[in-house]
């Protein structure tokens, strides 16, 4: 369930292991990962796109044979054989399922925000941290999650500002102290 890089990975797996694969994915293959305008950081790749990337790994997948269907999982219950995995439009027998439902990020709902995504506004510090470089830059968060963030931007930003709703960082106390390093 799922068509990230996960979801597609697995099914390049389960295919080249002679299983049987079908991918359900409610909307478009390729995840987050779709919204990164350049990916610089994969072994082996020195530039892509991240719908370039998603694209690949889709017909590497569907290539190899694995079955790619959209359509939405309302829910998995214990069958016979395995698992009924049910969607929108069907229902599926199987004996294993493999979950890549990925993440949402949570945006802020500020103006323009979802326009500027790519363009000034990012969701992965270490992704698109080296866009920022040498500029001053804005974590939005108190988990371990901001923190690190803020750390790793530390490394190459001219100034990191953290800025959470609380009165406290709710990251774990060794990331506080590395960020009070900083």
């Amino acid at each position: 369930v799922g068509a990230g890089t996960a979801g597609l990975t697995a099914a390049i797996y389960g295919v080249r292991a002679g299983k049987s694969v079908l991918v359900l994915e409610a909307k478009t293959y390729g995840g987050q990962i779709i919204n990164t305008p350049k990916i610089e950081n994969y072994p082996g790749i020195k530039e892509i796109s991240g719908f370039e990337y998603a694209k690949n790994l889709y017909e590497q997948a569907k290539n190899l044979g694995a079955e790619i269907r959209f359509e939405q999982v309302t829910a998995i219950e214990t069958a016979e054989s395995g698992k009924l995995v049910k969607t929108t439009k069907d229902s599926y027998e199987c004996r294993s399922v493999i979950l890549a439902t990925g993440a949402k990020n949570r945006p802020l709902s500020l103006p323009r925000e979802q326009e500027l995504i790519g363009a000034g506004v990012s969701y992965c510090a270490t992704c698109d941290g080296a866009f920022f470089k040498d500029k001053t830059a804005v974590v939005v968060g108190g988990g371990n999650m901001a923190v690190e963030d803020a750390i790793f931007l530390s490394r190459i930003c001219k100034k990191v500002y953290l800025l959470h709703r609380r009165d406290e960082l709710r990251a774990d106390e060794i990331l506080q102290e590395s960020l009070s390093a900083c």
